[in-house]
């Protein structure tokens, strides 16, 4: 069977980074496919292999084209019909995948394309799928109109709703750690786990996407969908089977147990109010606390940080054991028994424990044993977007989070979303807004980094 991705967006970032090398990648591994870039920046496919900078020698060069494309264009239309065509030729077995890398609103218009481009490809027997990337809608009420344009053109088993970090390693080890162990499956519970802290602090800001952010915000960027979904990774119950449906089955189980959050604060770096004339009411940062209120996490809070123009870099998962003895049980203060996770800037995971510090009577040190997903399974691990369309290449919905699961994503993050009423935080570039800190500190506690 023949593929051919149509990529809408396709002189956008997220095509540029991530999907034109995931691409060129999957081609060198031997899978066959073709690549339609669609935009409206260049008029001609000379000056798009310039300016995304193609090796004379890529594997992309002569399965990349490219069609100057506007949704409102006749003539442009029939620029990408004239093309599949010739693509096509004489094969009567067809797979059109189109990748919509462009925001929700404008599904709509592209689905109206996607229906007429099929009407006037006569003659062969046509597949098609839709790949749409996060976030899916603006809240709980857009997600479903939005799906339900996406469903009046294609079924539920031919859309794939990417969230890239479900393509990341760590998801899917993640599970594997938790549920193939069963020195971990026996304490990861409330009755062994404190508390737990997720943080996401990027050094970079969003001046150069500002008219997108704007729309989006850091709740909708981020903490709906990869936080979410890695909360979901930490406590969800065992699956009666790794497939699609029955992990997504208790994915739900945790969405759904997760009450709207309340406890959380907003913020926004000072600069910010310098690359735009006027007042800028979008959140850079943020602060929360959740429960999962399951049988086997309810009452462990779960602290969350996360947002742009930190001093340092970093994704990381701290999970903290309880203390079983008193403080009078022991002869000095011990560190948190701990597991830490970390992403970025490269996959690890430490137990901290206690161990004997040489030459001194009885005293201890936090000593952790380390696993390096690199040193261990060296540096060729696929990259996120080159699973994701592997998966999408093969019909595999592993990776990919359902509707249900999205919509649920949205009633537990809606509290957070009337951001013109909500207070926002000046911080100092740099610099932990006050509100992350306090968030946590009033439960007497302190973020691990």
């Amino acid at each position: 069977m023949k593929q051919i991705f149509i990529q809408f967006g396709g002189t956008g970032d997220l095509v540029q980074k991530k999907l034109l090398p995931a691409y060129e990648t999957l081609l060198d591994q031997g899978h066959d496919f073709h690549v339609i870039a669609l935009g409206r920046r260049f008029s001609d496919q000379e000056s798009y292999i310039s300016f995304i900078g193609l090796d004379e020698q890529s594997s992309l060069r002569g399965k990349l084209h490219y069609v100057q494309y506007s949704m409102e264009s006749s003539s442009s239309k029939l620029s990408l019909i004239n093309l599949l065509h010739s693509l096509i030729g004489d094969t009567c077995y067809i797979e059109l995948i189109y990748y919509i890398a462009l925001q929700p609103s404008l599904y709509e218009s592209a689905i109206y394309d996607i229906r007429d481009v099929h009407e006037r490809l006569q003659g062969c027997e046509l597949q098609k799928k839709i790949v749409v990337e996060k976030p899916f809608g603006f809240d709980r009420d857009s997600a479903v109109h939005y799906n339900r344009i996406l469903q009046s053109a294609f079924t539920d088993d031919e859309i794939y709703r990417v969230d890239h970090y479900l393509g990341k390693d760590f998801m899917q080890s993640l599970l594997v750690m938790r549920f193939y162990n069963d020195v971990f499956k026996g304490i990861w519970n409330k009755h062994f786990i404190d508390h737990i802290q997720i943080i996401f602090d990027e050094t970079y800001g969003v001046d150069q996407r500002l008219g997108f952010y704007e729309q989006i915000g850091v709740v909708r960027d981020t903490i709906q969908n990869h936080i979410l979904q890695i909360i979901t990774h930490l406590t969800m119950g065992e699956p009666v089977a790794f497939t699609p449906v029955e992990i997504s089955h208790e994915k739900r189980k945790v969405l759904r147990s997760i009450a709207p959050v309340t406890d959380f604060s907003l913020a926004q770096y000072s600069s910010l109010k310098e690359a735009k004339d006027g007042p800028i009411h979008t959140p850079t940062y943020c602060s929360m606390k959740l429960y999962v209120d399951t049988f086997d996490f309810a009452g462990v809070p779960i602290y969350v940080r996360t947002g742009k123009m930190q001093k340092q870099a970093q994704s990381l998962i701290y999970i903290a054991f309880k203390h079983f003895r008193t403080s009078s049980d022991r002869q000095q203060d011990l560190v948190d028994n701990a597991m830490i996770i970390t992403l970025h800037p490269q996959m690890t995971i430490d137990l901290q424990i206690n161990m004997k510090e040489p030459d001194s009577p009885w005293g201890s040190k936090p000593v952790r044993f380390n696993f390096d997903h690199f040193s261990t399974f060296g540096v060729n691990t696929p990259e996120a977007y080159q699973q994701i369309i592997e998966k999408i290449i093969v019909s595999d919905k592993s990776l990919f989070p359902s509707i249900e699961e999205i919509t649920d994503a949205w009633m537990a993050v809606e509290p957070m979303l009337a951001e013109s009423s909500l207070e926002i935080e000046n911080h100092a570039d740099r610099s932990l807004p006050e509100s992350a800190r306090s968030l946590i500190e009033t439960d007497g506690r302190t973020w691990f980094a």
